[in-house]
């Protein structure tokens, strides 16, 4: 068994917990090299805000709002297959993203090599 067939179970309780409160840990995580820190967010939180931000009026993607919108009330699956984290930036690695990733971003666990709450 790999590391990526791994459930990282207290991850997994983490992000729960998130999904249940709403308010989650600040964490940074190690995915494919590179170093992101952020806030983890609820799923329905994170799908709804980018729908919130695609939805403005006159902005050019608010075709996808539905898209997030529809996403925002899909059941919540267990165990989770991403993490959303909110307040997100880079910390270092060989990566083409930019420094300050946006407000939100999402990650794979199974992309999750290592974390750390602070």
């Amino acid at each position: 068994m790999t590391t990526r067939d791994m459930r990282d179970e207290l991850l997994i309780d983490l992000i729960n917990r998130t999904e249940m409160e709403g308010n989650g840990p600040r964490i940074t995580v190690v995915t494919e090299g590179v170093v992101i820190t952020g806030r983890i967010a609820a799923h329905r939180h994170w799908a709804t805000h980018i729908a919130d931000r695609l939805g403005d009026a006159g902005q050019p993607d608010e075709r996808f709002t539905e898209d997030f919108a529809r996403e925002a009330t899909e059941p919540l699956a267990y165990p989770p297959t991403f993490l959303h984290l909110q307040g997100c930036q880079l910390i270092s690695g060989n990566s083409s993203l930019p420094t300050a990733l946006g407000e939100f971003f999402r990650v794979p666990l199974s992309a999750v090599s290592a974390w750390s709450v602070r």
